[in-house]
């Protein structure tokens, strides 16, 4: 076979290897995307009513654009489309005892039995915000994937901002405050109209001090229950048909 028939044939394999790889990367940065839609349905809602973090308040709608906005605020994102929702404030007895709306949703969405159950959410978690001068060492946005709007955000400062409470003192008026059963644990409680907003500390064990901020989007949260309990009431009907059917 002559020596230019082989270079042809070593050339199109080269090709036709280097397609497969392109088709794959983009197949694959594509894919943490296929739950999103590429802009928001409809006009969006002015921000700076009700609680919001940088672009996410209740009435935002996870698009394409608004996650490259948040990556371009707060870093790379990890980004997940099934998760369980863990609701909790400080441990579930508080929880209960000082937001028993949000117990209750908890409850709804997790098994009696303490075992772990996974819903249709898009979670993105950021890690890197230090690195583009923002505060927070850790953010996880939970949005329902049906509406694409948050239910519940979770965001841990840095230590590089001792007056953060103080500044959401400045701008959301006097907190209600609330000390857990356990010496040093306590949260700031925010409301707005089927808003939560709260700062919490917990003291952990060897003395260190943590604080988290959670943010909780009532009606979202009630939307996405009740469309679970809609869920499951037509799979008990269709097993109770498939039933019938077998004898």
């Amino acid at each position: 076979m002559p020596a230019s028939h082989n270079r042809k044939l070593l050339i199109g394999s080269l090709l036709a290897a280097a397609l497969i790889l392109i088709l794959t990367l983009a197949l694959a940065l594509t894919r943490s995307q296929r739950d999103i839609p590429r802009s928001a349905a409809g006009p969006a809602e002015p921000a700076g009513r009700g609680f919001n973090f940088f672009d996410v308040h209740a009435d935002t709608v996870l698009s394409r654009s608004l996650r490259q906005t948040l990556e371009d605020q707060l870093g790379q994102d990890a980004i997940s489309h099934r998760a369980p929702i863990d609701l909790t404030v400080i441990d579930l007895a508080f929880t209960q005892t000082t937001f028993p709306e949000i117990h209750r949703y908890h409850m709804a969405l997790n098994p009696a039995s303490g075992g772990r159950r996974e819903h249709a959410v898009t979670t993105l978690t950021y890690r890197r915000a230090p690195q583009k001068g923002v505060p927070f060492g850790y953010i996880k946005l939970v949005f329902a994937q049906d509406t694409g709007k948050p239910l519940y955000l979770v965001i841990e400062p840095t230590e590089d901002d001792p007056y953060l409470f103080e500044t959401l003192h400045a701008k959301h008026g006097p907190p209600a405050t609330v000390n857990a059963s356990r010496e040093g644990d306590a949260a700031l409680i925010w409301r707005q109209p089927d808003e939560i907003l709260t700062g919490v500390t917990i003291r952990r064990r060897g003395g260190r001090i943590d604080r988290q901020l959670r943010f909780y989007f009532m009606a979202n949260i009630r939307r996405l229950v009740e469309q679970e309990r809609e869920d499951a009431a037509k799979q008990r009907r269709q097993a109770d048909k498939a039933s019938r059917r077998a004898f």
